[in-house]
């Protein structure tokens, strides 16, 4: 506003020294306003407060302004005298007097200036002086007679002698020279132009921008310097730019009344307002124009020039080179130049002044909204503008032009894609306006996010850039207006391809960045004399490994920001670069149907284990692999789990997702929470996905990679990465190690994490059943067969598939075998990982067994006085387990533990084959549990010296007892008999509700009575007797039936070696005993002696034996004493006998 009455107290000023000095050198030259030619027009628009009516460079301003040409406003006879006048003031020798008079000071201190004072060609004079316009002090006289004459001259640039005569073949060339009709101007001499003869040229040179790299080259050396030097001369006043000041002059009124001329502020100002709806189309068009001009030559950037200037020199941004086609000329390059300068380390401490990132960030945002500020935009993208973002013409409204191209960067059909090229410029515009520093130089994505800005981020904005993470953190959320969702993701795609965009991540990571990832040094290679290609998307792919490398880790604010990052990009994949351009065709075969953007990583972490996508898609597998492992180690980056899960995570597992790297902790939390109140079931879903993806690779569990690294290195590298694989040889190892005494063990944090990795696997649900062969995929494969026959298909649970398999064990063919038999053997060793027992027992294992451990909980519920108090569906399993158990000894982990000595002492055999590799997958039937038995039964007879330890004794001894109420848990009995027992004791089983707890009794009634013709059979029953008769202990109904007698007579008698039947038998013969026990005794007699006489059934046989047991026993006086009377008796019929038989042998041998 200053400058207003500065200029009018100039024109007053100027009109009265030209005054004074026309009446020196010719009094009679008469004044503008004294011709009759021009009175009226001058009355019509000139009569006005601020014109100096004596003045006649007053004067022709006002007629000049009063229409966009004089042609148009004036009349003939005025036009004709304006012209005349403009001639005399600007190319004559008054010129060079006046500049002399007025600029007599800057003359004597700019000798270049005081040269031009020298041109003698017309209008060569005046030309070169308006280039020291800038130069001399504005508030002087030179200043402001410098300035007006020069707004004379732009009024028409046949004034500008230079211009003319470089520009004479191009303005013909182009018809530039007759802008109105010849008919308008009979009898004028020339048609006065405001303007228009370069209005012309830039024009045509924009036209030509489209197909042409250097649009200005049309136009050869001379000319193009000229229109180049006029171009910014205008762009610096307003007013000089006649076209553009007529076309504007309402907007300038509606848009930047209170903005003063000069320093290229209206224009700025124009141009921040150009895409407003109310902008005359006339207006906004001769702006795009200038843009273009603008965008080559950064010297029209006034604003941005003056303000920047000393960091233009700090930083070394001005060219070098005085060729102005080069690219250092062009606005972008200059902008890149500044940030580039204000982001090295070397100039942290003096930051561009204030009005520099003013002017930085308006320019900037001029190139957001104004694609031809970018040369490389308009040559490179002209195709796909026409075609996708311009259905009405060569610019989209709203400065909406950037954004569309930016969309079709984003597209993975190729007939949708951009070009290479057009790709390249659209990144170069976007690192120039570096959204990621200030959100705001976009303005559409600013307009469309607006609502959230100012709502729920608006509490977030410390900064421009937490505001931009803040809308990234509700990319996804209720709150999310799609239209912002879409522009924020098309420049989250870019920043996500260029490390450097990201501000907080260059200032935290820079140097590691250049260190370990090869990164460039500056934030743009400005002078890439080498060729160097800045690694954009690579550095951000080592610098997301390396957030997650706990060998060499980042630094702490690095690595803090790479995740916090990667948190938001993880929720798309297109986000994550190397992913991307690795499965393009990956997601259009499997994902491109009904599968949502933010679905796309789930999609393929579904369909990337598989065979066909490995081999079909190498590289996507690889990157796929690559980032499930670190999600598997940071739960934050499965940003879908977050936000679905947030309820529960926030009340069940806070503790962990406060942690910077949860390593697992929150998705284990969430697996154990499945049941709680907050889980919903899009939750549910997502938990079982991942639980689905770590089954599949050992390395997607963290906790279980690292707690296992080393013994999965040691004993289970040829198992390649298969989970499910893993967990049986890791099984093994530490089933060999507990049961069959083999020294090499498991880490005690590997234990652990076994055990969890082993139930997952149980426990895991499934959202379709058809991903449920992916808990092991080769125990599916295996029993695929057997799960279809056996309707194991039906079960809801892989849990429940086991359960059925294994109870249909004997029907499984070989392979299937081995594979559930693997699970047999680490359920016996720890308890613990029996899901199905866990579940089903849990009442009962609170009740009976809550002191027991554990890992041996099945020791407690196989216990004969609680197995027959245990609910119904705990019985169940728990005798399924038993009968698993009696099958294969090493299902009896107890027993071999305890029996070790024996196994080898009397067994080795049968203990070698155990060791065997070979049958380390096969169920070995009746191997040492036979032998024991056997051994067992012998050792009834001293003469065998067969000695078990008390461990041991009391383990067979278990293992009697258990078949003794459960045939079936005596495999050679059972299979033997399975048809004596259908034909002689249906009855009893369908008595005891299909439970074979009285069918050993059965048996036994019905071999007493000599029913039994199957010898095999029989003699399985024979052997039966012979083990109870080691113990009355091992025969439950007779010691169920005698236990009061036991208590009374046999209190002290220590058991085995059938020490206890021996007391109750010598109790019987006093008839000491109760009536039951008797029978029952009795009954069992006369069955040992059946056994005995038929088969062979050991019984105390030697006096030595006989007498061990008559000196143990509590009555052993009362025995010696019977024993004694028994000797005198023999001896005495011996006597008698021996006379007889002496005296028979005299008489025959008289004979």
């Amino acid at each position: 506003m200053w400058r207003r009455p500065l200029i009018l107290l100039l024109f007053c000023w100027l009109g009265s020294a030209q005054h004074q000095q026309n009446q020196v050198n010719d009094q009679e030259e008469k004044k503008l306003v004294s011709f009759d030619a021009c009175k009226a027009d001058i009355h019509k628009y000139c009569n006005k407060p601020h014109v100096d009516l004596t003045s006649d460079m007053s004067i022709l301003e006002c007629l000049q302004d009063a229409g966009f040409s004089e042609t148009a406003t004036l009349s003939e006879q005025c036009e004709k005298l304006v012209w005349d006048f403009k001639v005399k003031i600007t190319q004559d020798d008054r010129f060079v007097t006046a500049a002399k008079q007025y600029c007599e000071d800057e003359l004597k201190e700019m000798a270049a200036m005081q040269l031009c004072t020298q041109q003698t060609q017309p209008g060569y004079a005046l030309s070169c002086m308006i280039e020291f316009v800038q130069n001399v002090t504005q508030t002087g006289k030179c200043y402001a007679f410098l300035s007006r004459t020069e707004r004379l001259a732009f009024s028409d640039f046949r004034l500008v002698g230079p211009f003319i005569n470089k520009c004479r073949s191009v303005l013909d060339q182009f018809n530039c020279t007759a802008l109105t009709p010849n008919a308008a101007h009979k009898g004028v001499r020339v048609a006065h132009t405001q303007g228009m003869a370069l209005e012309c040229i830039l024009d045509r040179v924009v036209k030509n921008a489209k197909t042409q790299s250097d649009a200005l080259a049309i136009l050869g050396d001379e000319c193009k310097h000229e229109v180049l030097r006029l171009a910014e001369m205008q762009a610096d006043d307003f007013h000089l730019d006649r076209p553009l000041f007529f076309a504007c002059r309402q907007d300038r009124e509606r848009y930047c009344k209170d903005v003063p001329s000069g320093q290229g502020k209206v224009f700025e100002c124009l141009m921040m307002n150009r895409n407003d709806q109310f902008m005359d189309p006339q207006c906004g068009n001769l702006l795009a124009e200038r843009a273009y001009i603008m965008g080559k030559d950064y010297r029209m950037a006034h604003p941005l020039t003056k303000a920047c200037q000393p960091e233009l020199t700090r930083y070394k941004c001005e060219p070098q080179s005085q060729i102005e086609a080069a690219a250092h000329f062009h606005l972008a390059w200059i902008l890149l130049c500044l940030e580039n300068g204000a982001n090295q380390p070397d100039h942290k401490e003096a930051q561009p002044s204030k009005e520099c990132a003013h002017e930085m960030i308006t320019h900037r945002q001029m190139m957001m909204q104004h694609f031809r500020m970018a040369p490389e935009l308009v040559l490179n993208c002209a195709q796909e503008i026409d075609k996708w973002c311009s259905p009405t013409g060569d610019i989209e409204a709203e400065g909406r032009t950037l954004h569309c191209l930016m969309e079709h960067a984003e597209q993975r059909n190729e007939t949708l894609k951009l070009g290479a090229q057009c790709l390249q410029a659209v990144q170069q515009v976007v690192k120039v306006a570096d959204i990621g520093r200030n959100y705001k130089v976009d303005k559409v994505l600013y307009a469309s996010c607006r609502a959230l800005i100012d709502g729920q981020c608006a509490q977030d904005a410390i900064s421009e850039t937490s505001t931009l993470t803040c809308l990234m953190k509700n990319v996804d959320s209720p709150d999310m207006v799609p239209e912002c969702e879409k522009r924020l993701l098309e420049v989250q795609y870019f920043m996500a391809r260029d490390w450097t965009l990201d501000p907080q991540l260059y200032d935290a990571c820079h140097q590691e960045a250049v260190s370990r990832c090869s990164a460039l040094d500056n934030w743009h290679q400005q002078h890439n004399t080498d060729n160097t290609v800045d690694r954009g998307p690579q550095v951000l792919a080592c610098l997301y490994r390396s957030a997650y490398d706990e060998q060499n880790p980042l630094s702490q604010n690095c690595g803090r920001q790479v995740r916090q990052l990667l948190h938001l990009r993880a929720v798309r994949v297109n986000l994550v670069p190397e992913i991307e351009d690795s499965c393009r065709d990956a997601l259009s075969e499997f994902c491109s149907h009904n599968v949502k953007p933010s679905e796309e990583m789930m999609c393929l972490q579904q369909n990337f284990e598989t065979e066909n996508f490995k081999r079909k898609y190498p590289k996507c597998f690889a990157e796929i692999t690559k980032f499930t492992v670190m999600e598997a180690k940071d739960t934050k980056l499965n940003r879908a789990l977050s936000k679905a899960c947030k309820p529960v995570i926030s009340t069940h597992c806070a503790q962990f997702a406060n942690e910077e790297i949860d390593h697992g902790d929150v998705l284990e939390c969430l697996v154990n929470n499945k049941d709680a109140r907050e889980m919903t079931a899009k939750c549910r879903s997502y938990v079982n996905h991942f639980e689905l993806i770590s089954l599949r690779d050992y390395h997607f569990s963290y906790k279980f990679q690292k707690a296992c690294a080393s013994d999965i290195e040691q004993n289970c590298r040829d198992h390649n990465n298969d989970k499910g694989e893993i967990i049986r040889c890791l099984s093994e190892v530490r089933f060999e190690h507990k049961v069959l005494g083999v020294e090499k063990d498991l880490s005690d944090e590997c234990k652990k994490q076994l055990k969890v990795a082993y139930l997952q696997q149980e426990q895991v649900e499934f959202d379709d059943k058809e991903h449920m062969a992916d808990a092991d995929p080769k125990l599916s494969q295996k029993c695929a067969k057997e799960i279809k026959h056996f309707n194991c298909n039906k079960a809801e649970t892989f849990e429940d598939t086991i359960e059925c398999l294994r109870l249909n064990f004997e029907q499984l063919g070989p392979d299937c075998k081995s594979m559930i038999f693997y699970r047999e053997k680490i359920e016996a060793v720890d308890n613990s990982m029996d899901d199905e027992l866990q579940k089903k027992c849990r009442y009962d294992i609170g009740k009976f067994c809550g002191n027991s451990d554990s890992e041996n909980v099945l020791e407690c519920l196989t216990n004969m006085k609680i197995v027959r108090l245990l609910q119904r569906e705990c019985k169940a399993v728990v005798k399924e387990r038993m009968q698993e158990s009696a099958r294969d000894v090493r299902l009896r982990p107890n027993l071999l533990i305890s029996c070790r000595k024996e196994v080898d002492q009397y067994c080795p055999d049968d203990m070698k084959k155990l060791n065997m590799p070979q049958y380390s997958q096969t169920s070995l039937d009746g191997i040492v549990l036979s032998c024991l038995r056997d051994k067992f039964r012998q050792s009834i007879s001293d003469q065998n010296h067969i000695e078990f330890s008390p461990r041991c004794s009391a383990e067979v001894s278990r293992a009697i007892v258990e078949a003794e109420l459960d045939p079936q848990l005596d495999p050679p009995l059972f299979n033997a008999c399975k048809s004596t027992i259908n034909t002689h004791c249906a009855n009893s089983i369908l008595e005891s509700g299909g439970h074979f707890d009285n069918v050993l009794e059965c048996l036994k009634a019905d071999f007493n009575k000599g029913l039994i013709r199957d010898k095999p059979c029989a003699e399985q029953i024979a052997r039966r007797l012979q083990e109870s008769l080691v113990d009355i202990h091992l025969d439950p109904v007779l010691h169920e039936a005698c236990a009061t007698d036991i208590q009374r007579f046999c209190r002290d008698v220590p058991p085995g070696h059938s020490r206890i039947v021996m007391c109750l038998m010598d109790s019987a013969d006093k008839q000491e005993l109760t009536k039951e026990c008797s029978t029952k005794l009795g009954d069992r007699n006369k069955l040992w002696m059946k056994a005995h006489s038929e088969f062979q059934m050991a019984l105390p046989d030697s006096w030595h034996a006989f007498a061990t047991l008559v000196m143990e026993h509590p009555e052993r006086n009362s025995i010696l004493g019977y024993i004694a009377g028994f000797v005198v008796f023999v001896l005495l019929i011996g006597c008698c006998c021996g006379r007889v038989s002496k005296k028979q042998y005299i008489e025959m041998k008289n004979r």
